[in-house]
């Protein structure tokens, strides 16, 4: 029982510790201070100005940050975030990308990706969304672009299917990760190809990914498990180092393929 007991105080003590936190982070001027401190140590009076608050309320956010140990004022009367301030603002990033596109992860299902790649989603902060044919036109764009690789999963979109054919025949190196219900199609379409991409299959392929030298491009099914034409795209590096890990992580799990 004396267990349980300490188990439900170190419970509700780790819930009012999150409370108390959680109700720091409530506010745009406190989040906005500590965005803004993230990138620079600053003065009372340069927060002020950077995000346009009175002296008064910048003064009376800033001690109230201080009391809650997210900054610390420096010697040379300039603040700065605590190593526990930035330890936070780097766990919030998934949640800030997540939260921007609230309405998509809605409607799809991101629960394939596994919990290192859910804690990385702030690397795609600088992605754009698409949908419809605007997706499948910039898929073909940035397949024609490539000029060092293609890796991306298959379930077969013929246009896009023949840009990769050719530019493997033109000596690109390109890799599919197939859906299992796709390979008797593939079979049939690379049957007169004399280059061939790279080819692994897995049961069902529950989300799109393509990433190229330059580009990279993701979705998910939706939740009624069709695919999607909503589609994060980008070329930051963060989004394509996340993108091509993705992509590796799930080759690296497929059963080697060939017609």
């Amino acid at each position: 029982m004396k267990r349980n007991h300490f188990a439900r105080e170190s419970t509700i003590e780790s819930l009012e510790a999150l409370e108390k936190l959680l109700f720091e982070l409530a506010s745009e001027s406190r989040l906005g201070i500590l965005y803004a401190l993230q990138e620079e140590d600053l003065r009372m009076l340069e927060i002020a100005r950077k995000l346009e608050l009175t002296d008064t309320e910048t003064s009376r956010q800033l001690q109230r940050l201080s009391t809650a140990r997210l900054i610390q004022k420096q010697p040379n009367g300039q603040y700065g975030l605590t190593m526990y301030a930035r330890l936070i603002l780097d766990i919030s990033s998934p949640l800030n990308f997540i939260s921007k596109f609230n309405e998509y992860f809605f409607e799809h299902d991101a629960s394939v990706l596994p919990c290192e790649f859910r804690a990385r989603l702030g690397e795609l902060s600088h992605v754009r969304l698409i949908t419809g044919v605007e997706t499948l036109n910039w898929i073909a764009e940035m397949f024609k672009r490539a000029e060092k690789k293609i890796d991306v999963t298959v379930v077969g979109i013929e246009a896009t299917l023949n840009i990769m054919r050719q530019r493997i025949q033109e000596g690109l190196k390109v890799r599919w990760l197939m859906d299992e219900s796709f390979l008797p199609r593939a079979k049939s379409i690379l049957s007169s190809d004399k280059k061939l991409p790279e080819m692994r299959s897995v049961p069902r392929v529950r989300g799109g990914i393509g990433v190229t030298d330059k580009e990279a491009i993701l979705t998910f099914r939706r939740n009624d498990g069709s695919m999607s034409y909503e589609a994060f795209i980008g070329e930051d590096p963060s989004f394509l180092k996340w993108a091509e890990d993705w992509f590796t992580y799930r080759w690296e799990k497929a059963k080697p393929w060939h017609p």
